[in-house]
């Protein structure tokens, strides 16, 4: 009978504990027999080693492997495993779009983070497939020794004077913003920009980071697409670089984080799911100068939060992904081979 009682005391005890507590424990145990979590990735290489440094703190006990590859590239390499019937990645954070694309091809399975509770409603859905961990904001980029403040475009079209021939970088991925003008412009309108826009003898280049070093170091005037975060940054360095919106912006799809498909380590992922959608987590990423998706963290530039935003239809650019890279490689002259 004293043991009955016991027992049933310890069940009253554990009844009033919070559910997901017994869950998280049991997690826990799962990920330390685990050992690590490996995230494909499209974040910058300084930017990821903060989330990393701020995961590890908390949970050091796990190795967090990143690979990193630019968006196009991270998602043949994926692809290419799976039909091997090799699965190597545990979570993947990257662009809205491309990670949509993995849901519609099954390879990424949903997880409800208790952490998506603070994730603002755009930035999230509602099966638990995807949650954004931050979002870019991109401007026209001058460098201000080779621009003066009167020549700072306006409008799209002022970027078909002839002034800027020969003078401007786009990133050879920059799929989003083609898609973007589209929709703000309307696509005929748009690919009839977009082709006059290529005859100013771009420079295609890979990378968003390499194209504002280029631009910091007056090796280009301008680029359409500079981010708000990397131009502060680089201005806060003392940078000759200026930033302005052609409104309205569409800001990118927000870079996403998921939960991979056979997951090797599936309980070290969904701690650092956790982790990155977290206030702390966030928290980080403002600090880095990117615009966290949480709507208790502030975000970082409050010139920014001022700019007239244009809410995008990106299911629509899902649907026609296959269309919109090919006409965008096809006018901006960007091939396979190049990429």
């Amino acid at each position: 009978m004293r043991r009955i009682i016991f027992l049933w005391g310890w069940v009253l005890f554990l009844a009033q504990l919070p559910f997901p507590a017994w869950g998280q424990d049991a997690r826990l145990a799962k990920a330390r027999d685990e050992k690590k979590v490996v995230v494909y990735n499209t974040t910058t290489v300084p930017d990821m080693q903060k989330l990393i440094e701020g995961f590890h703190k908390k949970y050091p006990f796990l190795e967090v492997e990143s690979f990193r590859s630019s968006g196009e590239r991270l998602l043949q390499k994926i692809f290419t495993e799976v039909r091997a019937g090799r699965y190597f990645a545990d979570a993947y954070i990257i662009s809205g779009l491309q990670l949509w694309l993995l849901r519609d091809a099954g390879q990424v399975v949903p997880y409800l983070s208790p952490e998506r509770e603070g994730v603002l409603k755009p930035f999230k859905d509602e099966a638990g497939y995807w949650a954004g961990v931050y979002f870019n904001l991109e401007v026209i980029g001058v460098n201000t020794k080779l621009t003066q403040p009167r020549e700072m475009p306006k409008r799209w079209e002022d970027l078909l004077n002839p002034r800027w021939k020969g003078r401007m970088a786009l990133e050879n991925e920059e799929i989003p913003w083609f898609a973007s003008l589209q929709q703000i412009m309307g696509e005929e309108r748009a690919i009839d920009f977009s082709r006059r826009l290529a005859k100013q003898q771009l420079q295609m280049r890979n990378g968003h980071t390499l194209i504002s070093q280029l631009l910091a170091a007056g090796e280009v005037a301008l680029t359409p697409t500079l981010r708000v975060n990397i131009a502060e940054t680089l201005k806060i360095k003392g940078a000759p670089v200026e930033w302005a919106a052609i409104e309205p912006v569409a800001p990118n799809a927000p870079v996403s984080l998921g939960l991979a498909k056979n997951a090797p380590h599936p309980n070290s992922a969904r701690l650092f799911i956790d982790f990155v959608l977290s206030r702390e987590g966030q928290t980080v990423v403002r600090e880095l100068n990117r615009n966290p998706t949480r709507g208790d963290v502030e975000q970082p530039v409050p010139r920014a939060t001022k700019v007239k935003l244009f809410e995008m239809n990106w299911e629509r650019v899902v649907k026609n992904y296959a269309r919109y890279v090919k006409d965008f490689n096809d006018i901006f002259g960007v091939g396979a081979g190049e990429k």
